[in-house]
C-alpha cells in the first residue's frame, strides 16, 4: 500500500491508508483481531510498516452492477456501483464527485487493476482511494 501510493504521488495519504486498512494490529483480548484504525496510533509515522501484518482483503463484482470490497475478517468496507466502459475499462460509482475509472487485464483466473487517477491528485481521497482498490502491479485471483 505505502510503495503504491508513493509512487502514484500521494504520499500524503500513507498513514490514513495503512491505518484504515488494519495492517498493524492494537492490543486486543484473546480471540478478537483488532488494529489500529487511526493514523494517530501509528507508534512510528516516518515508518508506517513496522509491526504490519498480512491482511487478506477482496473486491466483488456482481452481474447486477455492484462493486464491494471486504477486509481480513470478511467484512464490508466499501461499496457502490461499476459500468464497464470498454474492453479494458470499468468505472466504480461512489459518493465521489466523480465516477473513478479502473483500467483492467484479465490472466486466466487473475486480474490487474491500473486506476486513472483523478484530476484531482493528490488533494482528493478518491485518488488515494484508487489506488487502495487496485493495487497497481499487482494480480487479483478469482476465488469462489
Amino acid at each position: 500500500m505505502v510503495s503504491a501510493l508513493e509512487r502514484a504521488g500521494l504520499e500524503n495519504w500513507v498513514l490514513e491508508f495503512v491505518a484504515g486498512n488494519g495492517f498493524i494490529p492494537a492490543d486486543a483480548a484473546p480471540g478478537e483481531i483488532p488494529a489500529i484504525t487511526d493514523p494517530d496510533q501509528i507508534a512510528d509515522p516516518a515508518h508506517p510498516c513496522r509491526g504490519a501484518v498480512p491482511r487478506v482483503h477482496s473486491h466483488f463484482f456482481t452481474p447486477d452492477g455492484e462493486f464491494g470490497s471486504l477486509d481480513w475478517n470478511g467484512d464490508p468496507v466499501d461499496d457502490g456501483t461499476y459500468e464497464i466502459v470498454d474492453d479494458h475499462a470499468f468505472a466504480i460509482s461512489k459518493e465521489f464527485p466523480e465516477d473513478v475509472t479502473f483500467k483492467f487485464t484479465p490472466r486466466g483466473d487473475s486480474i490487474m487493476f491500473d486506476p486513472v487517477i483523478p484530476d484531482c491528485a493528490p488533494e482528493c481521497f478518491e485518488a488515494a482511494w484508487s489506488v487502495a482498490v487496485a493495487y497497481p502491479g499487482r494480480t487479483w485471483r478469482l476465488v469462489d
